[in-house]
């Protein structure tokens, strides 16, 4: 907010000629002396020459050192010189002559809050709008002391009274957003941006915090928009191109977001981070020119643990193992307090098959941080290869445990716990875990597959059937799983179900060999046996040395000869 804004409220005129006092050196005349000069200096000031004002104000005071007025422009032009203690004496002096008038007391808070005596500003500003509760500048200072003190719940409720007695000032509704910022009400601070902006389109500093705000609700395109504008108005901020490259990347748009940081560094050369983040956005599509980025980073900072961390992590992706753990190495070195470093060691150690050292790297990982559920479900996946399957199903308990918004990685630990108490054969265990995933993805194929496949060993067939006909539903072109209808149909002894599915299987695709088997299998459970007959015969045309198809062919040769034909 412009400072002088106030000056225009504030009467100079009106107040410029006073009574002459009962006693002054210079008498009844005192004010024809006083006010020539007082004149002068407010012309001075209106052209910014603050000095040789403060010389005509000074003079207007000598002549009359009771007037209320040139104390007040005497304070204004030390303030606007610095010279703040002098100004907080001159505004002293003037509200000693007229303690009611609410200028004294507004410019006594603003220069204590340059003096960063905040607490005493506010003192200031609460007098002031005391004597006068509608005075918009006192309440807009007032917010800006609450917020210099960390007072941000406050600072923000004195810039809305400051606000609603003056909605059209940008400035208030910037610093408004400042404090909600502060405050971590995000959409709210983007409302007051929003404001800003359209009171002043080019106010960069709120439109580079708007885009902030945007970024801490996701809102990754929108805060895109943000840095832009931003970026129209100053081209060479390097903060607002790395905020927009971290924007961009979020939104998986990896070659817009090294644009960015490549005009990053562009104005900033030295910037690691820079070098840093444009490797993370290469590492996807592009991990030679990754590595060649973050080197630039290490080059700059070799002492960042995170850079060597992204390092191990690019050169993992490049199967490159034994380099990968000598950079995850070099970061716990640096800081053994990285867990993203101990994870990375152990997945380049279960690469290379080296489990268990790789599962004290885990342990290390979720001592650090011990709801760290990767690190938790790579523990489990460890642990299986040592056919330590107890342990496992604890490791991927601790991820169901603490995972609440990842559902990706939930997924994961639930099948993967499910598939481990499967090997200790507590298929009843299994079940639940599998239920327990398609409860959280009804349309994860994988989940239903597994829940019917658990349900068809301890024979539980309806369930197992309601399982496979989900699956199906997800993903109708697996004729696997129309494979497995068909043989739960055989199990309960629905044959002409089961052989209408291995029908329709083989409809859509005749060259499934596994089809022709199962419906000569069924043929023969219900001793249609020429049939069953026909069905491994094209099995076996087209997979001539197919084992199961030549022993049930040669197997029902032998129920034929022996007399016992269709």
């Amino acid at each position: 907010m412009p400072e002088e804004s106030t000056s225009l409220a504030f009467p100079l005129e009106s107040t410029s000629r006073p009574k002459p006092p009962a006693k002054s050196q210079f008498g009844l005349f005192a004010i024809f002396r006083a006010y020539p000069e007082f004149r002068r200096g407010n012309r001075l000031y209106a052209l910014e020459r603050f000095e040789a004002a403060f010389f005509h104000y000074d003079q207007a005071i000598q002549y009359k050192s009771d007037w209320y007025a040139g104390w007040l422009r005497r304070g204004n032009a030390l303030r606007k010189m610095q010279r703040y203690k002098e100004a907080l004496a001159s505004y002293d002096h003037a509200i000693k002559i007229k303690p009611k008038d609410y200028w004294g007391w507004t410019f006594r808070g603003i220069t204590l809050s340059k003096l960063e005596r905040h607490s005493e500003a506010i003192a200031s500003f609460d007098k002031a709008i005391k004597i006068e509760p509608e005075n918009f500048e006192a309440w807009y200072e007032r917010g800006l002391s609450l917020e210099a003190t960390f007072k941000f719940q406050a600072a923000a409720a004195s810039y809305k009274r400051a606000i609603e007695i003056k909605p059209d000032m940008s400035a208030i509704w910037y610093h408004q957003g400042n404090a909600l910022m502060n405050e971590e009400r995000y959409a709210d601070a983007v409302a007051s941006y929003d404001r800003a902006v359209q009171l002043q389109p080019d106010n960069f500093e709120a439109w580079f915090n708007r885009g902030e705000m945007l970024m801490n609700q996701y809102k990754y395109s929108e805060a895109v928009g943000s840095y832009d504008r931003a970026l129209k108005l100053r081209s060479n901020s390097y903060q607002a191109w790395f905020n927009r490259g971290i924007a961009l990347q979020k939104q998986h748009k990896y070659a817009e977001a090294v644009a960015s940081y490549e005009k990053v560094i562009e104005l900033q050369p030295q910037d690691y981070e820079a070098w840093f983040y444009k490797g993370m956005a290469l590492k996807f599509h592009w991990p030679e020119a990754a590595l060649s980025s973050i080197d630039q980073a290490l080059q700059m900072n070799p002492n960042s643990p995170a850079v060597w961390i992204s390092r191990g992590q690019i050169l993992l992706d490049l199967g490159q193992y034994h380099s990968a753990i000598a950079a995850f190495d070099k970061a716990t070195q640096i800081n053994t307090q990285f867990p993203e470093a101990w994870l990375g060691r152990g997945m380049a150690l279960c690469e290379l098959g080296q489990y268990q050292e790789a599962i004290i790297a885990y342990d290390n990982a979720v001592q650090i941080e011990p709801d760290f559920l990767e690190a938790w479900n790579c523990r489990g996946e460890a642990l299986e290869q040592l056919d330590r399957y107890e342990e496992a199903v604890i490791a991927y308990d601790k991820v169901l445990i603490f995972t609440s918004a990842n559902q990706t990685l939930a997924t994961k630990a639930g099948l993967q716990r499910g598939e481990a108490l499967e090997k200790l054969e507590r298929y009843s265990e299994a079940i639940v875990a599998y239920r327990k995933v398609v409860q959280l993805r009804p349309d994860n194929f994988e989940a239903w597959v597994k829940l019917g496949q658990t349900s068809e060993k301890v024979e539980q067939y309806t369930n197992a059937f309601e399982a496979y006909s989900q699956a199906i539903q997800i993903w109708p072109d697996n004729y696997s799983v129309h494979l497995m209808l068909g043989r739960v149909l055989e199990a309960t002894h629905q044959y002409q179900q089961a052989i209408t599915t291995y029908d329709r299987i083989i409809q859509r695709q005749p060259d499934f060999c596994e089809a022709w088997i199962r419906r000569g299998q069924t043929f023969e459970a219900l001793q249609r046996y020429s049939e069953a007959f026909a069905s491994y015969g094209v099995a076996l045309e087209l997979q001539p040395n197919h084992p199961e198809a030549i022993a049930r062919r040669n197997g029902l040769m032998v129920k034929l000869k022996a007399g016992n034909g269709a």
